[in-house]
């Protein structure tokens, strides 16, 4: 018999085919595996598809269904993730913070979990498209991080969150977007909402106070602030209102494709009627700044406001009245305002501070020098305005204290005193003059403009109605876009 063992030629062939079929299969799977991947990198690259929210999405929080999509927009900028891992499933989280007063974009990232590579490429992104030294305390943003479960072993790390991007809104119609991309790189987007401009109308009658009747006409907050403002130098609002007096005010209104508000502009027209006789104002430029004329061209600003605060009980009036403190009858030779600890006081017309100390009873105190004789002054402040002191000139309206009780006082109020010639006088029956009446020549166009107004006013629609003209949707108006690896 020949040297040709059978036994051992088929164990051989056995293992040959064995490890032939297993080379076969090995192929095989991954091919499989080559054309899944590249089937998912498809479907993660078609996600990276532009996004363009609405303008509700942006307006709205995460917590709100138009929320939840827009924070899709910011994850749908990082849908394949960088380092080799393609559509890897992420755990996300949101995170929405307040720039604190003194605070930094890349401090306010890395309170939220930001690790500092990310953050510094983010703020270089954001940088050309919204220079980081305008962020303001205050800003709220939000802020998107997220967490792959199968991160590449060559990017993952003992913190293994990582920062997806952040939105915030500089203005009520703007927001800024920063993302992450694919390669790990950032990109910052700016969106500029589209609204239309509308002439609005709202009017009503007083029944409880202009504020809230205001409100109930389809005024805004900021509206019924300006309005008071216009009115404030001829109205004081703690007597003068009464129930059945009317209100009409025409001004414009910028609202989105749903008809909801997202910003007012100026008013235009203003008409108040009570008890003494109606106050009737148009908006007017006679080309030294615009300012509030009635119809025959004398300026709505007084020389002095009738009230240097806002949203004070008048407390006390001016002449005898049985002392709080000392507990015996004396001359007041001011008016009270009583309001909360904080509350704002204004300079009741332009002048030069000449006192800004403490007073003896009158604690914190304010003495402003007008033109004309007339001094006005301010005691029982809180604490003076930043910048104001002995030397300063200050405008009509700019804030120069805050309420407080300090010196001789039973609670928060300012007490408040008009001197003409350095003898007190009742600051509640003062005549005092208007700050402008316009030339006569330069009354004709002022006409015009009065009786084009007194048009758009019978024109204006109701502004607690329904918007008849339908707004534009949001665009991306001149998109910007930056970059940063």
């Amino acid at each position: 018999m020949s040297g040709f063992d059978v036994k051992s030629a088929d164990t051989a062939r056995r293992h040959g085919i064995a490890i032939g079929a297993s080379l076969v299969l090995s192929i095989v799977l991954l091919a499989g595996l080559l054309i899944s991947r590249a089937s998912e990198g498809s479907a993660a690259e078609r996600t990276s598809e532009p996004y363009s929210p609405t303008l509700a999405e942006l307006t709205a929080t995460p917590t709100t269904p138009e929320g939840e999509v827009y924070e899709r927009a910011i994850f749908r900028e990082d849908a394949v993730f960088a380092g080799g891992c393609t559509a890897c499933p992420a755990e996300r989280r949101t995170v929405a913070i307040t720039v604190p007063r003194g605070g930094t974009l890349a401090g306010v990232l890395a309170q939220a979990g930001a690790q500092s590579d990310d953050l510094n490429r983010a703020v270089y992104a954001l940088d050309p498209i919204y220079p980081v030294r305008h962020l303001r305390a205050g800003q709220d943003m939000t802020i998107y991080l997220e967490t792959p479960r199968m991160q590449p072993i060559a990017t993952r790390s003992d913190e293994g969150s990582r920062l997806a991007g952040f939105s915030f809104r500089p203005e009520s119609d703007r927001t800024i977007t920063v993302a992450r991309q694919a390669d790990g790189s950032f990109r910052a987007r700016e969106l500029v909402a589209s609204l239309e401009r509308q002439i609005v109308r709202s009017q009503g009658t007083i029944t409880s106070s202009l504020y809230v009747d205001a409100l109930a006409a389809g005024a805004t907050d900021r509206i019924v602030v300006e309005l008071a403002g216009v009115l404030g130098y001829a109205v004081d609002f703690q007597r003068s209102i009464q129930p059945g007096d009317t209100f009409d005010v025409v001004y414009e209104r910028f609202v989105s494709s749903s008809g909801e508000t997202v910003r007012t502009g100026d008013i235009l027209y203003v008409n108040y009627s009570g008890s003494s006789r109606p106050l009737e104002y148009y908006l007017y430029d006679p080309g030294d700044g615009p300012g509030y004329y009635n119809g025959e061209g004398e300026s709505a600003e007084r020389f002095l406001m009738a009230t240097p605060i806002n949203g004070a009980r008048l407390s006390s009036h001016f002449g005898m009245r049985r002392h709080p403190v000392l507990g015996y009858n004396r001359m007041h030779r001011g008016t009270d305002f009583a309001a909360p600890r904080g509350t704002p006081i204004y300079a009741a017309g332009n002048g030069v501070v000449i006192r800004a100390n403490r007073f003896g009873s009158f604690g914190n105190y304010v003495r402003i020098r007008h033109s004309n004789g007339y001094e006005t002054a301010y005691a029982h402040l809180n604490r003076f305005a930043s910048g104001v002191t002995a030397g300063t000139r200050v405008r009509q309206g700019q804030t120069i204290g805050y309420v407080g009780t300090t010196g001789r006082s039973t609670g928060p109020h300012l007490h408040y005193e008009v001197l003409l010639n350095n003898s007190q006088v009742n600051p509640m029956s003062l005549d005092l003059p208007t700050g402008r009446t316009l030339e006569a020549s330069e009354i004709p166009a002022f006409e015009a403009e009065r009786d084009r107004l007194m048009a758009i006013r019978d024109a204006a629609i109701p502004a607690a109605g329904t918007p008849q003209v339908p707004a534009a949707r949001l665009v991306a108006q001149g998109e910007r876009t930056h970059g940063a690896q």
